[in-house]
């Protein structure tokens, strides 16, 4: 196959964003790789392979395929664990650094 530039962009792209999302979803750090697609996203822009609407639609899209929900809908679930939580007064929960909890 003969990729146009843009094309090979979005499809490297798109798979940073599923090893964003299924290293999240196991629990482990995903720093470094958030990182590094945060400079691919940076230099996509500069070099007009992208725009930000593009990348925000990809990441939607990645993440309803990973965690079969959007990232709205998945942002409360955490809220909701959180608060459950401190109602049983599962500190246990808390021992994990937060930075990984709030990042599944």
């Amino acid at each position: 196959m003969n990729y146009t530039q843009r094309e090979l962009f979005l499809i490297t792209l798109k798979q940073q964003f599923t090893d964003i999302y299924t290293t999240s979803k196991a629990g482990q750090d995903t720093s470094e790789l958030r990182l590094r697609a945060q400079g691919f996203v940076h230099a996509g822009e500069i070099l007009e392979l992208c725009s930000r609407t593009e990348v925000q639609q990809l990441l939607e899209q990645v993440h309803q395929e990973v965690f079969g929900c959007s990232t709205l809908q998945r942002k409360p679930k955490e809220f909701d664990r959180r608060q459950q939580a401190l109602r049983l007064g599962d500190y246990d929960y808390f021992d994990e650094p937060a930075w990984s909890r709030i990042k599944r």
